[in-house]
């Protein structure tokens, strides 16, 4: 490769030539500071396409490892089974994820097997789920919307540790049959009428005593975050819940509560068009202005514009509730509940108890 120079060349020709014909480095390299030597690098480098380093014997162990891994996962065409276990029924579906930091449907064939439901992904090969018959509890069949527009059959099945897989195929209805079938033949009896755990249930470790969700739903939250001492907001993905003790978000990528407000400190509330912070602009945003301390502060939400006015509708009627119960009084001679403006004013109308400042 001859050296030559081209002051037309570009970035995408320097790429082309080193991905065609590679970088050879071998040098030494000495770092000196104040013409005192102090560190000695020796640096061997190829740098190539990968066409170019395997047509040269570069790196041949490490693509025959690789096309060695790929082989086998091919080769893997169904999941392991046990000694006298075989398949009955098999057919392509998803199945709902979500242990980990993620939640998805995953795509593999589900089989049913005399044994246990197994569902099994060819690439890379992997069980996704897993579950003897003896550990279900009750199926359900349940209409769910789908980010498509339409309605779809979910096959639901409770675990006797009260956890709840999903699965859906184009035939959810033979699935079910198909299971159902098998669990006959063992003389295991399903429970009827059984409860299965909703997402609102799973994510309620956050509830206190005597604390029940009246209302929630997915929300973004625009969340304060203090970098090299200072504060930038980021819009995040979440629940937010109303109780019958206060108003709180969840951060579901992290698993913790952020924002927490009791009803007797909100002040008032209010959706404003044009989005904050980053990103979300242009969407309308639910702003929740509460006391703390001696101060007034603020929340953002974002959000479907109906969700963001129903969540104003209630939040405002939880506000006025709240501002007409600080003005409620007892009547210091027989007890009765009123206003305070009509204690004050027009004293008690049940004993006839008048306040000293009439008088």
């Amino acid at each position: 490769m001859e050296p030559n120079r081209r002051p037309q060349a570009t970035l995408n020709d320097l790429l082309d030539r080193i991905l065609d014909k590679g970088i050879l480095l071998n040098t030494d390299l000495i770092i000196s500071v104040s013409g005192i030597p102090l560190i000695g690098i020796n640096l061997k480098l190829a740098l190539a396409g990968m066409e170019t380093m395997l047509e040269y014997g570069i790196m041949k162990d490490w693509d025959e490892a690789q096309r060695a891994v790929a082989a086998r996962e091919i080769e893997i065409k169904e999941p392991q089974l046990c000694e006298d276990e075989y398949i009955v029924f098999s057919v392509l579906g998803t199945h709902w994820y979500s242990k980990g930091i993620y939640e998805s449907w995953r795509v593999g064939m589900i089989y049913i097997t005399n044994k246990r439901v197994i569902m099994f992904r060819r690439m890379p090969a992997e069980v996704l789920f897993e579950t003897s018959y003896e550990e279900i509890k009750a199926m359900a069949l349940k209409e769910m919307p789908h980010y498509t527009g339409v309605t779809r059959k979910e096959l639901n099945i409770l675990l006797k540790e009260d956890e709840v897989a999903k699965l859906h195929t184009k035939d959810t209805v033979a699935l079910k049959e198909a299971i159902e079938n098998i669990i006959g033949t063992k003389g295991i009896c399903l429970e009827d009428n059984s409860i299965f755990p909703d997402k609102k249930e799973l994510l309620g470790d956050f509830l206190q005593p005597e604390e029940e969700i009246t209302h929630e739903g997915k929300m973004w939250y625009l969340m304060p975050l203090v970098t090299n001492q200072s504060t930038n907001y980021q819009w995040k993905p979440g629940h937010l819940y109303l109780t019958n003790k206060r108003l709180c978000w969840w951060y579901d990528f992290e698993k913790r509560m952020v924002c927490d407000i009791p009803p007797d400190k909100l002040v008032h509330v209010t959706v404003q068009g044009g989005g904050f912070g980053s990103v979300l602009v242009g969407e309308k945003s639910l702003m929740v202005l509460y006391r703390e301390e001696r101060e007034n502060k603020a929340v953002c939400f974002s959000g479907e514009e109906t969700s963001l006015r129903e969540w104003e509708k209630i939040i405002r009627e939880l506000t006025i509730e709240q501002s007409v119960g600080k003005n409620i009084e007892t009547c210091p001679k027989c007890g009765r509940k009123a206003s305070r403006e009509s204690l004050i004013e027009k004293g008690c109308s049940r004993c006839g108890w008048v306040s000293y400042r009439i008088k």
